[in-house]
């Protein structure tokens, strides 16, 4: 067997959504389809970790146990509603 070479972006579906749907509904919907965004996603794009805090004050995320580099969010009953 030949050595092989493992990468890994550390990148979300939530991290790289276009412009257009960086708002609450389209992070919802990508948290309901991938729930994990990584650490390095979170410090480096204000944007998400904004949205991310709103969610979570209005209780429509919740955030679950998740090791480093990830962070995991499910959707509330109430989140649920929105998607």
């Amino acid at each position: 067997m030949g050595k092989g070479m493992h990468l890994c972006s550390f990148s979300c579906t939530a991290a790289n959504l276009k412009k257009s749907l960086r708002n609450e509904n389209g992070v919802l919907y990508a948290l309901k389809h991938y729930p994990l965004i990584s650490t390095f996603d979170m410090s480096e794009k204000p944007w998400l970790r904004n949205i991310i805090e709103a969610l979570e004050k209005k209780g429509f995320i919740k955030k679950e146990k998740e090791p480093y580099p990830w962070h995991r969010w499910s959707l509330t009953a109430e989140g649920e509603k929105l998607v």
